[in-house]
């Protein structure tokens, strides 16, 4: 007999909101930075340069079981500028911070069908939170924007964890928080390697949101319980 669900836990970015719909902020924010600090470089350049200085970033910090994300955005920054041959220093990177955020906030919205899956979730009685890999002043910036805390009743933040996906204490706090077994709660995330993997350890049941239609997930890593394609699909899991 299978096990009743009483609770889901919820990646954050990329799952309750898509990356992609921030993507004009992005290269705007790059573009203002840029002619502020002086890069000589074009648009194309600097986004080309700010995604592999990410990757790289994201390479190094996902093995270590604790960070401020804060710090990762800052090294990824820091080689962005290094890319286009210039070192920038902490105001230059404070500046960074600043412009991006503010044009985030502005385009962030959720993904379809996000408040009225957690309406009916609550509805069926189930313990709700997001557990996510990011500093407690955005998390908590974010959930504000997206007028959410009303519909969750946890809210964890990797640095309130000192803990970052997949590392296993982040999901223990989560699980204690929710009240529940592992096998009782459902991880809903994009990240193979940080929600799946983490969530397959801890012995939750995994759910992968994969929202590409060109190619499946790859079968060469932690494979999730079950895949949706919008959070919607939730509701024919529990």
């Amino acid at each position: 007999m299978s096990t009743a669900t009483r609770a889901v836990l919820f990646d954050f970015g990329g799952t309750l909101f898509d990356y992609a719909d921030l993507a004009g902020a992005q290269i705007e924010a790059l573009e203002a930075f840029a002619r502020e600090v002086g890069l000589a470089a074009g648009t194309a350049e600097l986004a080309r340069a700010h995604r592999s200085a990410t990757a790289t970033a994201y390479r190094d910090y996902l093995p270590q079981p604790y960070y401020l994300h804060r710090d990762f955005f800052a090294d990824a920054v820091r080689g962005m500028g290094r890319l286009v041959g210039r070192e920038l220093d902490d105001a230059q990177v404070e500046r960074w911070f600043a412009i991006q955020h503010g044009l985030r906030a502005r385009d962030f919205r959720l993904r379809p069908g996000v408040v009225e899956t957690l309406q009916e979730l609550r509805a069926r009685g189930l313990h709700l939170g997001i557990v996510s890999n990011i500093d407690e002043d955005d998390l908590h910036h974010l959930v504000d924007r997206g007028v959410l805390r009303e519909h969750f009743d946890s809210l964890l933040s990797s640095e309130a964890a000192g803990s970052c996906k997949p590392d296993p204490r982040i999901f223990a706090l989560a699980l204690e928080r929710a009240g529940c077994a592992p096998a009782e709660a459902l991880f809903v995330g994009d990240s193979l390697p940080a929600d799946v993997a983490g969530a397959n350890r801890a012995g939750m049941r995994s759910v992968l949101l994969w929202h590409r239609d060109d190619k499946p997930p790859p079968a060469d890593v932690p494979q999730p319980r079950h895949v949706i394609r919008a959070i919607p699909d939730l509701l024919d899991l529990v």
